[in-house]
């Protein structure tokens, strides 16, 4: 079925006519495997509202082998990191395994990934299909030889997982008679889904969620409101989103015009937030509580311009002495721009009354680390060439 609007979407969602949601794997590295991160986890009370959670065994354990790959290289990164503290400061006690020990649990890398997805299944109350026995043989290659999606032109046998994948989501749907909301950014995928009539594809699973969510029409004006160019939302929010800023982890990359160069980015400071359109916000989750009061987690995309404070030691090989003879540093603040999603908690009160309030609970942003590049530095600055009489 083609690609369809939030509108014609939110209609068969009303109308019962979808009744359950699925990821693609590519969704789960976006949110970095973060399994209890806010998106990732919302899946979890979809059960509430009769909505099911399904997952492809081949994506499964793809996400499977994607969470054994990073905990693995982080736990590998730990080791090292470890060792080089422990040497510089000469510790005997504790033991590299011993504080390796205190951060895995005295898991292995396996051990904790097998754990840590099996409660994430358990939690979300996620349905894996057996795509083996959803699908046979002859639909997969009769798609392979006559180039139908997901297969294409280009290198086919790297296709194969998609097309079990998406192929036993297609026999589930059939199954089970409802249609399915498909969350990826593959484009395979979304070619799959342009012919399929059961599988309707969205790019963002905030999208999607909050589509599933159909917040009430009451709701949703107040958030528009209290949001917009007149409303309070942007000001309380924006303590709350520059406290986040400095919360984040720059790396800096750059090239020292001569000899070499170590840098290290300070926290990043807000400097200015653009906001976007209502409709682009979304809510992923809604919970009332026994007081009347309504709980609302919103998916904010947002470009934030960041000041990040960046302190550059130069450093030159003396190869006599075989040793390095520093050249002095000096401070830069680039400003970047960020696109990312804010998740912010909010509590309302009396909705729609006389004395509706806002406030804000709590605010996070859908990412960790980022990456400054300087591109090629001076080792000295135009000043220092030409001082000031």
């Amino acid at each position: 079925m083609p690609i369809i609007e939030d509108i014609e979407l939110s209609k068969l969602l009303a109308e019962g006519q979808i009744n359950a949601i699925s990821v693609d794997t590519n969704i789960f590295d976006e949110k970095g495997l973060q399994l209890n991160g806010t998106a990732l986890h919302a899946v979890s009370r979809l059960a509430a509202l009769h909505f099911d959670f399904l997952l492809s065994g081949t994506v499964a354990e793809e996400i499977r082998r994607h969470l054994e790959r990073s905990t693995t290289d982080a736990f590998r990164a730990a080791r090292k990191a470890i060792g080089v503290a422990l040497g510089a400061f000469e510790i005997q006690t504790p033991t590299r395994d011993d504080i390796l020990g205190l951060i895995s649990g005295g898991q292995t890398p396996t051990e904790a990934v097998e754990n840590r997805f099996r409660d994430y299944l358990s939690s979300t109350n996620c349905e894996v299909l057996d795509d083996a026995t959803l699908v046979d043989t002859a639909t997969i290659f009769n798609a392979y030889f006559k180039g139908e999606p997901p297969f294409g032109t280009g290198a086919k046998k790297s296709e194969f997982p998609d097309a079990l994948a998406l192929n036993a989501l297609e026999r589930a749907a059939e199954q089970r008679g409802k249609g399915i909301i498909v969350v990826s950014k593959d484009g395979d995928w979304q070619a799959f889904c342009d012919r399929s009539t059961r599988l309707y594809l969205v790019t963002d699973i905030e999208r999607a969620l909050s589509l599933i969510n159909d917040p009430p029409v009451v709701l949703r004006a107040a958030l528009s409101r209290w949001l917009g160019e007149d409303g309070e939302g942007r000001e309380e929010i924006s303590p709350h989103l520059a406290r986040a800023v400095e919360r984040l982890e720059f790396f800096v990359n750059g090239n020292a015009s001569s000899g070499e160069m170590e840098a290290h980015a300070w926290a990043g400071e807000l400097q200015e937030t653009i906001w976007p359109e209502a409709e682009e916000v979304d809510l992923i989750e809604i919970e009332r509580s026994h007081e009347g009061h309504v709980f609302v987690t919103l998916s904010i995309p947002l470009s934030l311009v960041v000041k990040v404070p960046i302190e550059i030691e130069f450093s030159i090989w003396d190869s006599i002495d075989r040793e390095s003879v520093g050249m002095g540093g000096r401070s830069v603040e680039p400003e970047e721009e960020l696109e990312i999603r804010a998740t912010v908690n909010i509590a309302v009160r009396d909705l729609g009354g006389e004395d509706e309030m806002f406030e804000v609970l709590e605010c996070e942003l859908d990412g960790t680390y980022f990456e400054v590049d300087l591109g090629d530095i001076d080792v000295f600055e135009r000043e220092d060439y030409n001082p000031p009489d």
